[in-house]
């Protein structure tokens, strides 16, 4: 038995691995029964870069995703044949309720964010008095406080 030389930290990591192709046998096993082979990390990355990959995975023209200020201005030349701001909005509304259709079809579970309450005139006058209630009774309860803070000075003078 000969003493085996240790590999250093650079040789050690030039280490790599070689695949081979398979053996002519094999190939023709795997044409017979049209095996495939599994994706590899390599061929995830090229298609995705030879496909004009986008990262957040939303159309650029989709005006239904863009926020109200974020959207191209709506000019109408043609009374007749161009569509105003307010059937723009009710066709980005059709659309949004036919794929919410289509997601439940298919049984995708969406959440929408709740929608604000509007409150109504007497909501907000009986707000406004509960605040000036409450703002009072904080008032008369920070005086019943301090009594009840602790004094040194007063068991001195009972003494």
């Amino acid at each position: 038995m000969s003493k085996e030389k240790k590999l250093s930290y650079k040789q050690k990591s030039s280490i790599t691995f070689v695949g081979h192709d398979d053996p002519p046998f094999i190939k023709a096993l795997k044409e017979r029964t049209g095996y495939k082979a599994a994706p590899t990390i390599d061929d995830k990355f090229k298609a995705s870069a030879s496909e004009g990959y986008v990262e957040n995975d939303l159309e650029e023209d989709d005006l239904s995703m863009l926020k109200e200020e974020d959207r191209p201005q709506v000019v109408v030349l043609d009374v007749k044949n161009d569509l105003n701001n307010d059937d723009l909005l009710s066709e980005l509304n059709k659309k949004r309720e036919e794929e919410d259709r289509k997601k439940i079809a298919e049984r995708q579970i969406t959440f929408k964010k709740p929608t604000k309450r509007q409150s109504n005139c007497n909501d907000e006058s009986k707000g406004r008095e509960k605040k000036t209630r409450t703002s009072s009774g904080s008032k008369q309860e920070t005086g019943k406080s301090e009594t009840r803070l602790l004094s040194f000075a007063d068991d001195e003078e009972d003494e």
